[in-house]
């Protein structure tokens, strides 16, 4: 006797996280630092949030939302993250990718899911075109995030990598083992994992790109303050013509060295008693 974990539940109850994570997502655009990318990712997340609440609805809506828009909303999210990540790591963008494989899984269920009914067509489908993706993610992580954030994140990399095996494996019971699939909301065990792994690696993905903006933001405040220059210890100046002596022992102007070592600028004018010593005759003339 097969148990068969209750499906319709398990894509509710991801499709409730997911959607405490996409206000997460909006509430950090919104109010935080972020970068070139965050908005795909925060899109991407409301797309998950609709796909697997339509997922689950399968029986009370037609077969056309619950089916193929839900399954569709899914791979279009986890493509519009690929997609973001490209922009964050500013590699090659390949919109059209993610575009050609959303539509392939839109045109190949709805064939299987009206003139030709096969659950296990459907299953195997998506399972490819997201490992593929998830494949093609860890893959950006790995070779191109390192460019902006300097240093590795293996956390996403080892994310996206199980998540791409999983479904990988998923193919194998479907094809080999299962027979025909009747209805997805009563399929085999291996089905119900699929949707836990899916939800976990969902909670997963989505905490490790904030974590990886944030590791950007980082990176900049870093950089930002190397690039300023304030004046410390002793300075030695010549107590007569108040010119400072450099490390190289050059004598320089005050306003010269304080340029070069701090990011005042000077505007020069001359004082009240200056004015007086070095130009009487104008004071003369005020004054009458």
């Amino acid at each position: 006797m097969r148990y068969n974990l209750d499906i319709r539940t398990l894509s509710l109850t991801s499709g409730i996280i997911s959607l405490i994570l996409c206000i997460c997502m909006f509430y950090i655009s919104h109010n935080r630092k972020t970068y070139s990318g965050f908005t795909q990712w925060t899109i991407a997340s409301v797309l998950n949030f609709l796909g697997l609440v339509s997922l689950s609805l399968r029986g009370f809506l037609p077969d056309f939302i619950t089916v193929v828009m839900a399954n569709t909303l899914i791979v279009a999210g986890i493509g519009l993250i690929a997609y973001g990540i490209e922009i964050f790591a500013g590699s090659s963008r390949k919109i059209w990718l993610f575009v050609s494989l959303s539509v392939s899984l839109f045109v190949s269920f709805l064939y299987f899911t009206y003139p030709s009914p096969n659950v296990n067509a459907r299953i195997v489908i998506i399972s490819v075109i997201l490992a593929i993706l998830y494949f093609y993610c860890g893959y950006i992580i790995h070779k191109y995030v390192p460019r902006v954030i300097d240093a590795k994140n293996m956390f996403l990399v080892t994310v996206f990598s199980i998540q791409a095996i999983w479904f990988v494996l998923r193919i194998i019971p479907t094809v080999l083992i299962e027979g025909p699939i009747v209805d997805f909301m009563h399929a085999p065990a291996v089905q119900g994992v699929t949707i836990i792994v899916f939800w976990g690696g969902n909670i997963f993905v989505i905490i490790g790109l904030i974590v990886l903006n944030f590791q950007r933001v980082e990176i900049d405040l870093v950089a930002s303050m190397d690039e300023i220059k304030t004046l410390r210890g002793i300075i030695p100046i010549c107590a007569s013509c108040k010119k400072i002596r450099t490390d190289k022992g050059i004598w320089e102007q005050i306003e010269v060295y304080i340029r070069d070592h701090s990011d005042a600028e000077f505007s020069h004018g001359i004082c009240p008693e200056c004015m007086k010593k070095l130009y009487p005759e104008f004071i003369k003339k005020e004054e009458k």
